[in-house]
């Protein structure tokens, strides 16, 4: 039978648990495993017992053989680990114990000489789309579609409905009632903001140029000029924050500069070819807080004890390391540029926070 989790269904009254027996049992999902051994994840759920608790070690193993065989270049331990949300130690024990299930789980060493682990195509078998997965991206398309991200939020809906085309007719009748229940009880709050200017066939044409290291020829126009000029740049990212912005260097230079894609217009993707330069856009974005650039200072912030438990769940920067006062205050430490965005975003916390350094950059508070 197909696998569901148990959502609710949709009734007149409301949204009802959904009954696949009187026994309560959802079913199995079995992974062939070669020679015989097959995983079976059993659903079940008794009387007093937790669905989740249940299941949730056969599905975490599932999802570790799903991720094998969905990478091309395998995965390391480590990056097992991260994705699972587990410790070392559990992600080995789970290695082993899907390599006794899996006995053509291959190792491979990278050029760096870093081991990695990779299930061949054909091991798993074509496993049933879960309806949390579709409704995951509606709802986010949704979001980005509000937000003003029409390109990317159609991308979504193209992922959406691809997941639908794979799956029985029989499959999505029964999804389709979990999914509208899902979309109808989830959504995001309201954010101020400006709204982003991305249409699809401006992100196609930059996604183009940057895969293919194209030149872009366009006409840009400055937040201070009054009239757009022709620019020609060799573009290697796109940035997303309150705005979108194009990374690139102009043809003469090599300094990366923020476009701000909702001002460039005319666009053109050019045959001629530029070659790219070694480039971390995470290292590059990590610079700043948000996406102001500018050389790095170090930031030195206090949070009164009233406000500490909640700014220790804040990341305000990568590089950011936190340490606890014996008075409860807290103190948070990082290194970076754009100052004026941090002193933006520091007036939101009152007179809970105190700027110890930069003094001559951010406000006294």
């Amino acid at each position: 039978m197909p696998f569901s989790p148990c959502w609710p269904r949709r009734s007149r009254a409301g949204l009802v648990p959904r009954d696949r027996s009187a026994s309560g049992r959802s079913g199995n999902v079995r992974v062939n495993g070669g020679k015989g051994n097959d995983i079976v994840v059993a659903l079940t759920r008794g009387a007093g017992q937790s669905f989740s608790v249940r299941y949730e070690p056969g599905m975490r193993l599932l999802r570790l053989a799903i991720l094998l065989a969905g990478s091309r270049t395998g995965l390391t331990l480590d990056e097992m680990a991260r994705e699972l949300d587990v410790g070392r130690r559990t992600v080995e024990r789970m290695r082993d114990r899907l390599q006794d299930v899996f006995p053509q789980l291959e190792t491979i060493d990278d050029e760096e000489r870093v081991r990695r682990w990779r299930l061949p195509r054909g091991a798993l078998p074509v496993l049933p789309v879960q309806p949390t997965t579709i409704a995951t991206l509606e709802t986010v398309s949704a979001e980005l579609a509000t937000r003003g991200e029409a390109a990317r939020a159609a991308d979504l809906r193209d992922a959406a409905a691809t997941l639908r085309m794979v799956m029985s007719p029989s499959a999505l009748r029964v999804a389709e009632p979990d999914i509208e229940a899902l979309m109808q009880a989830e959504g995001s709050a309201a954010q101020p903001g400006p709204r982003l200017k991305l249409d699809r066939d401006t992100l196609l044409a930059l996604r183009g140029a940057i895969l293919g290291m194209n030149k872009l020829r366009l006409k840009y126009r400055p937040a201070e000029a009054k009239r757009a000029t022709q620019r020609s740049l060799c573009p290697y990212a796109i940035l997303y924050g309150r705005r979108a912005y194009l990374v690139a260097h102009t043809d003469t230079t090599t300094e990366m500069r923020l476009w701000r894609v909702d001002r460039i217009s005319e666009i053109e993707v050019l045959a001629d070819n530029f070659t790219r330069q070694e480039f971390d856009l995470a290292a590059y974005a990590a610079q700043s807080f948000g996406v102001f650039q500018e050389p790095p200072q170090d930031v030195v912030l206090r949070f009164v004890p009233e406000a500490a438990d909640e700014a220790s769940d804040w990341v305000f920067h990568p590089s950011q390391t936190i340490e606890r006062q014996s008075d409860g205050s807290l103190i948070v430490s990082f290194r970076c540029g754009g100052m004026q965005e941090l002193d933006w975003h520091l007036h939101t916390w009152g007179k809970a926070v105190v700027v110890l350094a930069p003094r001559d950059s951010l406000s006294s508070r």
